[in-house]
């Protein structure tokens, strides 16, 4: 006898029968039957079994019902009626398995659950292994942290310009967040200015004790963002004895005469260890700037110590290869003169500071001990 047939008897008995554990037993011989056919099914077959189940898993208990959601969940035809039920479940202990998994949840699906159910449904949607950018845009807006950084991290959710751009804006309040938002395949030169320009902003209206010259802070901000971009440990001061063996300082006592001839006789590596020295920032970040696509870093660096122009310009021309073009010594030029060493040193403090550090901790002790 056709096994389906042979169960119309027993569908009929139990949806008349109040007694739950009868209509669970029935639910769980369904459901295997229907997993074990499926792959042989027309879609009107998975129609009637996607009827007879959910009649059958509507009234049970909440333990059945979890059961249900995780066998359903993965299957690549299931009963969708069924799974939208168990997706939109009051316990997110039911709908878990098939917000997380089940592709059988349609886009729609996905959106209505993500603008109308709390935090719990969010996270087990933002777990999905791909999601439309109708569902990542409510979820980069309601979602906490968590659900936002998973995003993030996921590059088959697929954002909208709409999402990449509070990404972005997100990001600048949250280092790791950054991090992960620097590396996505989608993110386009617009988010990366959405980027630097709400830190730009945030970070003006924090600096309130600078001197009131807008277009030197306005300058200066642009540098530190972009640094930032470039590299984020770029300022990355270390702050214990412990981080100390990492950084490799000079075995002479340094000074800007001193640096001036290592860059002239070519010995590039030990200007950049003194830099870093005088600095009291680590030789890594110091190496990182001067090999950064752009010069603003190292700028910033050699202005905060005192560097003079000529000294600074030969150091860029070694890092151009020889010459600087027309273009690069005139925003060189140009930005040294605007950058007062105060304001650069100040501005190096701030960019520290954000990124929890201290611009003077921990080094005193280790520049004095030099002999």
């Amino acid at each position: 006898m056709n096994p389906i047939s042979s169960l119309v008897a027993d569908i009929e008995n139990a949806l008349s029968d109040d007694v739950g554990e009868r209509r669970h037993v029935l639910l769980r011989r369904i459901t295997g039957l229907f997993i074990d056919q499926v792959p042989d099914l027309n879609e009107d077959h998975i129609s009637v079994f996607d009827e007879v189940i959910l009649c059958l898993a509507i009234e049970i208990e909440l333990a059945a019902r979890m059961e249900l959601s995780e066998r359903l969940a993965d299957l690549p035809r299931g009963p969708r009626r069924t799974i939208q039920n168990l997706a939109q479940d009051e316990e997110i202990d039911v709908a878990r398995p098939v917000l997380e998994r089940s592709p059988c949840l349609s886009d729609d699906d996905l959106a209505r659950i993500a603008r109308e159910r709390s935090i719990e449904f969010l996270t087990s949607l933002s777990k999905r292994v791909s999601l439309s950018t109708a569902v990542t845009d409510i979820l980069l807006e309601r979602g906490s942290a968590d659900i936002v950084e998973r995003v993030a991290k996921n590059s088959r959710q697929a954002l909208s310009d709409i999402g990449l751009r509070l990404l972005a804006q997100k990001a600048t309040e949250d280092q790791r967040l950054y991090r992960l938002v620097r590396g996505r395949p989608d993110l386009a030169l617009r988010h990366v200015g959405a980027i630097l320009e709400a830190a730009k902003q945030r970070a003006k209206s924090e600096m309130s004790d600078l001197p009131d010259q807008p277009d030197i802070l306005d300058r200066a901000l642009d540098v530190g963002a972009a640094s930032l971009f470039v590299d984020p440990d770029i300022l990355d001061v270390k702050e214990n004895a412990a981080q100390k063996a990492t950084i490799v300082w000079p075995v002479w006592p340094t000074d800007l005469r001193r640096i001036a001839s290592q860059i002239e006789r070519g010995e590039i590596a030990e200007a950049l260890a003194g830099i870093a020295y005088l600095a009291e920032i680590s030789r890594e970040s110091v190496e990182a700037a001067f090999a950064a696509p752009q010069f603003d870093s190292i700028l910033f660096m050699a202005r905060a110590i005192g560097m003079d122009w000529p000294v600074l310009m030969a150091l860029l021309k070694v890092r151009e290869g020889g010459e600087l073009s027309s273009d690069i010594h005139q925003r060189a030029h140009s930005s040294f003169h605007a950058l007062s060493k105060s304001t650069a040193e100040r501005v190096m403090r701030f960019i520290a500071s954000r990124l929890g550090k201290t611009a003077n901790g921990g080094f005193g002790q280790t520049r004095s001990n030099v002999k």
